[in-house]
């Protein structure tokens, strides 16, 4: 007995037709976009506006942003010492002598600045490395300058800094803590010598305000330091502008 084949069911392609359609628009779209990045600027606002039409879009018209100006840098005033901050600098070249003979000539510095005076101490001088105990040999001194502040009325910000190598410690877990701790050990000396809590100020900086390069070891020993600040007051200027 003969079966009757069943005849294989026909494969619907209307699906090829929108699947035609739409290469042709993304071709269109090819080539509006090479034509416009062809043409010049007046040509390619025309396409751009005549597809926002076609689309319904608002177009935003492109506005050239100007460069940021970048400021100069503030450049520091000249200014020198006054008749009373020339009295404290001699009071200064003495310890700069005591320094001296104990072979630590140069690790004192001072700067006169708007502010008032800056005495700029290297950690060598008072501490050890990762220490904010001040070493007693060197309390001659802070002797001498917590003579200096109690002969004046200003007042004084101590100043902790360090470089950028990180510490890590029970005591210290980062730079922000030892410099603020040196500054600290500073201030209590001061006050254990007289000088009234009321007129000082301890702040540590870390390793943010480097004055020296911290790719060299030179540059390292110069930014672990602690700076003095005896702020000038209206009546007791230490410093003035020069002329």
């Amino acid at each position: 007995m003969n079966r009757r084949k069943k005849c294989p069911e026909e494969v619907s392609e209307r699906w090829a037709i929108p699947y035609a359609d739409f290469l042709t628009l993304l071709l269109c779209l090819f080539i509006a976009l090479f034509a416009m990045a062809q043409a010049g600027k007046q040509a390619a606002l025309e396409y751009a506006q005549a597809f926002a039409r076609a689309f319904g879009m608002r177009l935003v018209p492109y506005q050239e942003t100007l460069p940021r100006q970048i400021l100069p840098q503030p450049v520091p005033p000249k200014v020198r010492p006054t008749e009373k901050g020339q009295k404290i600098l001699k009071q200064i070249m003495e310890l700069e002598k005591t320094l001296k003979t104990i072979g630590l000539e140069g690790k004192l510095k001072v700067a006169y600045e708007a502010i008032g005076i800056r005495l700029i101490l290297q950690e060598r001088l008072l501490f050890d490395s990762g220490s904010a105990d001040i070493k007693p040999q060197f309390y001659p001194i802070l002797d001498k300058i917590a003579e200096l502040l109690n002969s004046i009325p200003n007042p004084v910000e101590v100043e902790g800094h360090t470089d950028n190598i990180p510490i890590s410690t029970g005591r210290f877990p980062s730079n922000w803590e030892l410099s603020t701790a040196r500054a600290s050990s500073v201030v209590r000396y001061f006050i254990a010598k007289g000088v009234s809590p009321d007129r000082l100020k301890a702040s540590g900086y870390a390793d943010t305000r480097p004055i020296a390069s911290n790719a060299t070891p030179e540059g390292r020993e110069q930014n672990r330091r602690v700076e003095i600040v005896i702020i000038n007051i209206k009546g007791y200027e230490l410093t003035e502008p020069a002329p």
